[in-house]
């Protein structure tokens, strides 16, 4: 399978057979813009896709305009394009309490799980319904907190997969590296003032600087799961290039262009 992000919570999965499964479609309209438009084309051809799964409501999870199946991959009836899917949701919670759903499917033979927006350790229950999983959607913490990024690490322990993908950030063309945080968040701070200023919600340069924070977030934890930063903006994995133990990777590169 090939597992493209398009930037935010968003990611569109190719399996062998080239049909397309989006994750957490974002709505770029001027009232919700964080910076990255969502694609219009994929691979030359207006963007399409089979099944669209969305996480929560919000405008940075949910977006389907319409139009999307027409330019996917053609299926016909019983022609099975996702064998063995599985697809099972489970409810899970963001930091205030709104729900989420963990999308869990099988493509290819690989188990992946997408998380959303949650914040909190994972239950029992949450877990015996989640079951195996290979790969992970995961974001980091909004904010700098050791309690926050632990319920992560208590995550990935409780799940035990091969790979974890961080989500839940963007990555800017002329993002400078992480060394430097103030130059980092200054950056943002400007980014967001450019490109998200007409967000309803946009309130001066401190705005969405939680984005930013997740993606600082996800950095750290990426180094100390010896993970793998990305900068193109999709990879390829099978059954037989899963990692052995748990490892993580970070794009440092969107298909939504600001």
């Amino acid at each position: 399978m090939k597992i493209h992000f398009l930037g935010l919570s968003c990611f569109l999965i190719e399996n062998d057979e080239g049909y397309r499964v989006v994750v957490d479609p974002y709505n770029d309209a001027p009232e919700w813009a964080l910076g990255p438009k969502f694609p219009k084309t994929f691979k030359g051809k207006p963007f399409g896709a089979n099944l669209v799964l969305m996480s929560e409501p919000d405008a940075d999870h949910a977006y389907a305009p319409g139009g999307w199946l027409q330019t996917a991959p053609q299926t016909g009836v019983n022609s099975d394009p996702f064998p063995r899917l599985g697809l099972k949701g489970t409810v899970i919670y963001e930091w205030n309490g709104d729900l989420n759903i963990a999308w869990s499917y099988t493509i290819d033979g690989v188990r992946l799980a997408h998380f959303g927006d949650n914040a909190h350790k994972l239950t029992k229950r949450q877990l015996k319904e989640i079951g195996k999983v290979d790969i992970i959607f995961m974001s980091a913490p909004k904010v700098k907190s050791e309690t926050s990024l632990d319920n992560v690490r208590w995550n990935i322990r409780a799940l035990k997969p091969k790979l974890v993908i961080w989500a839940h950030h963007i990555a800017p063309e002329k993002m400078p590296g992480f060394v430097d945080e103030k130059k980092l968040r200054n950056f943002f701070a400007r980014y967001f003032k450019k490109n998200a200023s007409t967000n309803s919600s946009y309130d001066g340069n401190t705005s969405f600087m939680e984005l930013a924070t997740i993606l600082q977030n996800a950095n750290d934890l990426n180094r100390e799961y010896s993970g793998k930063t990305l900068k193109r903006t999709s990879f390829t994995i099978d059954r037989k290039t899963l990692p052995r133990k748990t490892t993580s990777l970070l794009f440092l590169k969107m298909l939504g262009k600001e």
